[in-house]
């Protein structure tokens, strides 16, 4: 017996939004996985990114930073990296699989929204690395006892005079009195000895009977010697140079536009400092083949030539320990007494007594000074030098000054600060961003790479396309919807969160 069907219009179009609620639901459970591919994706061109690091910078600063093709601009070799990474991923992983075949997504557009290039805002990107670097090897007690040490070094020598000029201004005042003393007579001019006038037995101070030179006419002989002939032999110095023209503080950089916070915080101020004493030399450590042989030294004169440049540090550490020397001799009683001996006879062999305060002072500025060009030669030899000293640590003989230097050996002066120390002090009182740029200035000169192509972050949006198949399924309306897009974004950088 035949059998006959039918159905109704009502179940009809309960079949129809049955079906379509059904194909909607797989289609948003299918999207889900694609939003989720895109993600890894996404992810897989960050990694890319990252993983590209340069090798160079690595290898001999340990730096990380991505060297952005020469041939292209920086946001066009940056999104043409990724877009060839994500692209080759979904051929070769298993979204592209059969299994996986609805599930996979393609990469419609990479957009690099913002980026910050390692000399961006000062250096701040070289400065933050530089100081993570450091965080590894140095303890938060020895970071913060450092810390303490710097900022207490740092007011003891806040207030410097120049202490050879005070003595020769001492000296000036001297002769100016002796030129009265012998109503307008010529006596010598500028080399006209004080020292050698005849004294009254009763202005000789019983301490002066030995002396063997004026101090005031020592100092004005360094001076028209030359410091640095007297602590440094010419020959031994390094003659190399750089060309300043080329250098980031004088040449157009390349720019970011990331919005970044260029406050520097006092321990990243602190491991920023140490690190570049780990990775940079100076003039205490053996030369290799680099651009410049007193990178240290460098950054706190900013000179062209390593001579011009250690000249300059040793003249401000000079002054930093004339500061600390005249401090001592001020509080000490005994050298005071004998800084006041050689006054009282200076000043009674011109008949001008009352010039005896202002040539005391003058006595001890020249003293300080010759201490100091003494802790100089130690530190320049390999010795230390308290920034302290007791009786015991002094080393001139305000007597006997020129025969004071002979007698020291650097190479027994093991208490103290070493000369890499104190040049701690002076990066401690540079600049910030001026020890940034100078630093990126050395690595420059000893590498092929430019630091202002350097990408240290960027912040990366991504569209993704995909088509629809079970929405095509779906009929509401006129239904034309045929793909999918969908957007995603990252921040890359080579400091995680900053």
């Amino acid at each position: 017996m035949r059998k006959t069907g039918s159905i109704t219009v009502f179940l009809t179009l309960l079949l129809a939004c049955f079906f379509s609620a059904v194909f909607a639901f797989l289609e948003a459970a299918r999207v889900s996985g694609l939003k989720a591919n895109a993600q890894v994706s996404t992810i897989q061109a960050r990694d890319t990114v990252l993983a590209s690091y340069n090798r160079e910078l690595w290898e001999n600063y340990h730096l990380l930073f991505w060297l952005t093709d020469g041939d292209l601009p920086a946001l066009d070799s940056l999104e043409s990296l990724q877009q060839a990474a994500i692209d080759g991923n979904q051929r070769n992983t298993l979204w592209s699989g059969k299994n996986y075949y609805m599930l996979r997504v393609r990469l419609e557009a990479v957009e690099t929204n913002a980026y910050e290039l390692a000399t961006d805002h000062g250096g701040a990107a070289f400065r933050r690395q530089a100081a993570e670097r450091m965080k590894e090897s140095v303890g938060e007690e020895t970071l913060l006892a450092v810390m303490n040490w710097l900022k207490a070094s740092e007011q003891t020598g806040a207030d410097k005079d120049d202490l050879e000029t005070k003595a020769l201004d001492a000296l000036e005042n001297l002769e100016q009195a002796k030129k009265e003393q012998v109503s307008g007579t010529d006596s010598g001019g500028e080399n006209a000895s004080v020292f050698a006038e005849e004294i009254p037995e009763t202005a000789l101070p019983e301490a002066t009977e030995n002396m063997s030179e004026n101090p005031l006419e020592w100092v004005r002989k360094i001076q028209k010697n030359g410091i640095y002939a007297f602590l440094m032999p010419e020959e031994e110095l390094s003659q190399k140079t750089i060309d300043l023209s080329t250098c980031i503080e004088r040449r157009e950089l390349e720019k970011g536009n990331f919005t970044t916070d260029a406050a520097v915080k006092s321990t990243e101020k602190l491991l920023f400092r140490l690190y570049l004493d780990k990775y940079f030399l100076d003039a205490s450590e053996e030369a290799a083949d680099r651009a410049l042989d007193y990178e240290i030294e460098y950054m706190i004169v900013g000179k062209s030539g390593d001579e011009a440049n250690l000249k300059g540090t040793v003249r401000r550490l000079l002054l930093l320990r004339e500061a600390a020397n005249l401090a001592f001799l001020e509080t000490n009683a005994e050298k005071r007494q004998e800084a006041s001996a050689i006054a009282l006879m200076l000043t009674s062999a011109v008949g001008h007594p009352e010039l005896e305060p202002v040539v005391e002072q003058g006595i001890l500025a020249a003293w300080a000074y010759a201490e100091s060009l003494s802790d100089m030669k130690i530190l320049l030899n390999g010795g230390r030098v308290m920034p302290i000293k007791t009786e015991e640590q002094w080393h001139t003989d305000i007597f006997h000054l020129s025969s004071s230097f002979s007698g020291t050996d650097a190479s027994q002066q093991k208490s103290g600060l070493s000369y890499s120390n104190y040049l701690q002090l002076l990066l401690w009182a540079a600049s910030d961003q001026r020890l940034a740029q100078r630093g990126m200035d050395m690595i420059e000169k000893n590498t092929d790479v430019k630091m202002d192509q350097m990408l240290s972050r960027a912040e990366c949006g991504y569209t993704y396309e995909a088509p629809s198949v079970f929405w095509s399924f779906v009929t509401l309306g006129q239904n034309s919807f045929r793909s999918w897009s969908i957007t995603d974004k990252t921040e890359i950088s080579f400091l995680g969160d900053v």
